[in-house]
């Protein structure tokens, strides 16, 4: 009869300390010193887009396509774009509306939105009818 309890104190005690070694490993894993792997780092490789054209200053260029909407994502804290061209620029959020406008010059990240939480729905409205071209990261 002292077997079985031998037994099932040894494997209380292997769950007990296979638990504290997970929870010591949880933390290294997450550890920023690491490589990312296959993630890139935010405006790396960021891909092209090209906006809708607006019909007219009340209904100005957008993207993504109308009645659809962009998600922030864990890579970027912002809403980052590099135009083609000098362009005004606005962040429309779904659930809390439009932000001001804000100028970016061609060739160069500026940010159409900063401080955005990751999962935040939005779509990007640029002065005037005619398309925007660029790089956009999320």
């Amino acid at each position: 009869m002292r077997q079985p309890r031998i037994v099932s104190l040894a494997a209380a005690a292997v769950l007990l300390g296979s638990g504290v070694i997970a929870a010591t490993a949880g933390p290294a894993a997450a550890s920023t010193d690491a490589p990312a792997g296959a993630a890139r780092a935010c405006t790396s490789g960021a891909p092209r887009f090209t906006s809708s054209p607006g019909t007219s200053s009340s209904d100005p260029a957008f993207w993504p396509a109308r009645g659809t909407y962009a998600k922030t994502t864990s890579r970027c804290k912002d809403i980052n774009l590099k135009l083609d061209g000098t362009r005004s620029v606005r962040t429309c959020f779904k659930t809390s509306g439009c932000n001001g406008w804000r100028t970016l010059r061609a060739g160069s990240w500026g940010l159409a939105a900063s401080d955005v939480l990751d999962g935040t729905q939005f779509y990007l409205q640029f002065a005037g009818t005619s398309r925007a071209t660029g790089l956009i990261d999320y």
